[in-house]
């Protein structure tokens, strides 16, 4: 480790979850490299009663059990001054802030990030007071934060210098621009009875980024209409949206249906 490394801190009863992002793929590769460095702690380890307990009934009664803060906070207390300050630290929840593509951004330009993974009912109410952050990654309920860590992992290291061969793609994909990405598509030209837009294949580069930048914000309208809210876009664009949404919805009507 050196001192360019983004360091992810996972506090986990489960750190051999974590075993396959050390060794496959992209992320493998880059902690490998020292270009990022993942240490879990299971805060099993700062209990002080000898079965190690780190979950109780919950006050009021109930179903299921709540995560004790008081090793968990220890856990805290002895790796945040092991760390840059600047580092966030930040429970995940389904009861937290929606994870965006902003928040990747902003978290991939610091030094590294620490997260705590959840896991029966959740953590007692009183840990939020030492973190910085309390996030969900979507409105579901998961086993544990460990596949939320994951997610989160891996959107905020792909921005990372040296983790993804290609940076020019960093700038083309879905909601890098507010948008979803436009389709893509590779040989055949042809495949059962579909094929590839002409306009693709036309060598006009001018052509194919109007026909790529009207496709998403198509996409975006038909699968995500409310990232459309708020931004802005050219009048030609919109006229050409606004004609083939109208279209779309015709054609829908005509088959009983409405389009996905």
């Amino acid at each position: 480790m050196n001192e360019n490394t983004y360091t992810f801190d996972l506090l986990t009863l489960f750190p051999a979850l974590f075993d396959g992002l050390r060794s496959e793929s992209l992320l493998g590769k880059a902690l490998q490299s020292g270009a990022l460095d993942l240490q879990t702690h299971n805060w099993r380890q700062w209990t002080t009663d000898r079965h190690n307990t780190v979950d109780d009934l919950p006050f009021g009664g109930g179903p299921g059990m709540v995560l004790k803060p008081d090793p968990i906070v220890a856990c805290l207390r002895e790796l945040r001054p092991q760390r840059d300050p600047r580092t966030p630290v930040v429970l995940l929840s389904p009861a937290g802030r929606l994870f965006r593509q902003d928040l990747a951004e902003q978290w991939a330009q610091g030094p590294g990030l620490i997260l705590l993974c959840g896991r029966y009912e959740g953590f007692d109410a009183r840990v939020e007071q030492h973190v910085d952050q309390v996030v969900s990654i979507g409105d579901y309920v998961l086993n544990g934060g460990e596949v939320a860590a994951m997610a989160i992992i891996e959107a905020v290291a792909r921005l990372l210098p040296g983790v993804i061969g290609n940076s020019a793609s960093l700038t083309e994909e879905s909601h890098s621009s507010g948008l979803l990405e436009h389709p893509h598509y590779t040989r055949p030209r042809e495949f059962e009875g579909a094929a590839v837009p002409e306009v693709l294949l036309s060598g006009n580069h001018a052509e194919i980024d109007r026909w790529r930048r009207r496709q998403s914000l198509l996409r975006t309208k038909l699968r995500r209409p409310e990232l459309l809210q708020g931004l802005t876009i050219d009048k030609k664009d919109r006229a050409w949206l606004d004609a083939e949404w109208a279209q779309l919805q015709t054609a829908a009507a005509g088959q009983g249906g409405d389009r996905d």
